[in-house]
């Protein structure tokens, strides 16, 4: 059994959003996804090293659009000439902007509990198709102003748990949080992108 699916199965009785009753794999897979997370980076300022944290909300779309939840990157506000890596030394910059991410395929509300779980125990997560939106991306010290911005439509964004043991798991690990998740957006002609997300405890 690989790692990542049995970290599913560790997880299922946990993972199932609430209210499922009679709920397609769409919306269960919407409810699972959303959260307001932050994904931990070490940003350099004034010669020192300083743990920083990019705000990362996953969250349903305004009423009356397509069915659909919203992806959203805040700026990290860093001073000019701030370099950012995140926690596995990988150069990491700022991202500003919104997605608007669909599901695609079977979801009948039937036997939507099923799918659900099953989907999870065999993916380890769901992939979602980016129906709208861009994202400015570029140095962690520059103006936002300045930043490229690139379309993702078309695209796509992977939403995973991160397997008990795995590296991302050892990298979120101190945050005291188990709802630890990973992030992939891809497009055409747009930068691939990846984040280890921790949703954290409230306060």
């Amino acid at each position: 059994m690989s790692l990542r699916r049995g970290c599913a199965l560790a997880l299922l009785a946990l993972a199932l959003p609430a209210g499922a009753a009679a709920q397609g794999l769409r919306d269960l897979a919407f409810a699972w996804a959303q959260g307001d997370f932050r994904a931990p980076l070490v940003c350099v300022i004034d010669g020192a090293s300083r743990q920083a944290l990019r705000r990362v909300r996953i969250y349903p779309a305004p009423r009356g659009a397509l069915p659909s939840i919203r992806l959203t990157f805040y700026d990290l506000e860093a001073p000019p000439g701030t370099a950012c890596s995140g926690v596995a030394s990988r150069e990491e910059p700022n991202v500003i902007g919104n997605l608007v991410l669909t599901f695609e395929g079977r979801s009948q509300p039937d036997t939507g509990e099923v799918d659900f779980r099953n989907a999870l125990r065999r993916d380890g997560g769901f992939r979602f198709r980016i129906e709208s939106g861009r994202l400015r991306v570029g140095p962690a010290g520059a103006p936002a102003a300045s930043l490229a911005s690139s379309d993702y439509a078309g695209g796509s964004a992977r939403v995973l748990v991160a397997p008990p043991g795995s590296d991302a798991a050892r990298r979120l690990a101190g945050f005291g949080s188990d709802r630890q998740l990973q992030l992939e957006l891809e497009a055409p002609g747009a930068p691939s992108l990846a984040f280890d997300l921790v949703e954290l405890p409230p306060r």
